[in-house]
């Protein structure tokens, strides 16, 4: 649900996703609009959230995930979608994978997107381009049944620390994970200005002894 706009998102097994204001009915959405050439009914929404926007304080992003309807022996990719959570039109889709999404969360930042799967892995993607941060094959034995971003509050960063987000999961498997996404390292100066001395005395040994070289 959106506290700012007072509208609510409901997904089910009966194909649809609808936003309500109250007891109205004020839309339906429809995921295909970013994909037209996947045929109807041949995926259903999993599950929806709301969060915020980091680059437009005001703006708000609705995210769906989309999993098949039915299973085949090569199973098609699942998808997530985001919208615009004002007016409700898709801005982007990506493929997250062909293991069945059964899980969804939304980091507190909005920043990050964390999936649990039936088939117990887990990974998290950044919402700016859908794009795979992390990720890990069957971390748990079984079906996710949970995934939920430690909140970006003090309490949470003795656990997070130089991390960019931590994820915990639970599973049918009665074990609680922590997954964290590590924050790319800088290149040390000194290892660059060593890279610049070994070209630099490339070039010089090439022109003072060019056949050598």
């Amino acid at each position: 649900m959106s506290t700012g706009s007072k509208k609510l998102v409901t997904v089910g097994r009966d194909f649809t996703c609808s936003v309500w204001s109250g007891n109205q009915l004020v839309t339906g959405l429809n995921w295909h609009e970013t994909l037209p050439q996947i045929a109807e009914k041949s995926y259903r929404y999993m599950a929806c959230r709301f969060g915020n926007c980091e680059d437009e304080k005001d703006a708000l992003r609705l995210y769906t995930v989309q999993i098949p309807h039915k299973r085949d022996k090569k199973p098609p990719p699942c998808y997530i979608t985001k919208w615009d959570g004002k007016i409700f039109l898709p801005m982007l889709t990506s493929p997250c994978g062909t293991e069945v999404i059964s899980s969804l969360a939304l980091s507190d930042s909005g920043k990050f997107l964390g999936l649990g799967t039936v088939t117990g892995s887990v990974a998290v993607y950044t919402t700016v381009s859908l794009q795979k941060l992390y990720y890990v094959h069957e971390s748990h034995g079984i079906v996710v049944t949970d995934v939920v971003f430690l909140p970006d509050l003090l309490k949470g960063q003795n656990i997070k620390r130089s991390n960019k987000t931590a994820l915990l999961s639970v599973s049918v498997d009665s074990r609680c994970q922590v997954h964290t996404v590590t924050k790319e390292r800088p290149i040390p100066v000194w290892l660059f200005f060593c890279g610049l001395m070994f070209v630099g005395v490339l070039l010089i040994l090439q022109y003072l002894f060019p056949v050598l070289l």
